[in-house]
């Protein structure tokens, strides 16, 4: 476990975890995410937390994830990978946060931030020059979130899920220098 603050930690996942982590995100993934998709996000959810995919992610490593765990209660996900860098344009040496979902019962609460202020510590204790993530264009206040950490625009870029509604495939990879 790893202590963010007295109300905040960070739970390694692990294999067996798998039913617990996808119950997790049917809540809070489906809660943010169902409408911009045919299928109300199943297609997805299964496509990223079926078993063999966590298999995967956890036995790179370059991977990191976890429980976020706040007042005593398992309340999102954080998964960070480095060293990484985009597909679509070159970030040398750098981070990727690749998932952090929270609960909405605790935004608002200084979680996502505090989050974010670790993993910058991560990579400066790293030595990387850079952290990256990607953001839904139709998720404007994830936008504003990331660009008051000081994350900056990159790359526009269309995700091409069948399932995924047309009109909200834009996704943006943002970037900050470290």
């Amino acid at each position: 476990m790893i202590s963010i603050h007295p109300n905040l930690a960070l739970v390694p996942i692990h294999i067996q975890d798998h039913l617990k982590l996808v119950e997790l995100m049917e809540g809070i993934y489906k809660s943010a995410y169902s409408h911009f998709w045919t299928d109300q996000g199943d297609w997805y959810l299964e496509f990223c937390y079926n078993e063999g995919n966590l298999r995967k992610e956890l036995s790179r490593s370059r991977s990191h994830y976890y429980f976020v765990v706040f007042e005593n209660k398992n309340v999102g996900i954080l998964k960070y990978d480095f060293p990484f860098s985009p597909r679509e344009i070159e970030i040398p040496n750098a981070m990727k946060l690749h998932r952090l979902y929270l609960d909405e019962s605790v935004h608002g609460k200084g979680v996502a931030k505090d989050l974010m202020l670790y993993i910058e510590q991560v990579a400066i204790e790293n030595k990387l020059d850079f952290i990256w993530l990607e953001a839904m264009l139709e998720k404007p206040q994830a936008k504003r979130f990331y660009e008051k950490m000081g994350y900056e625009w990159v790359y526009t870029y269309q995700l091409e899920f069948e399932k995924l509604y047309p009109e909200v495939r834009g996704i943006q990879i943002m970037k900050k220098r470290v």
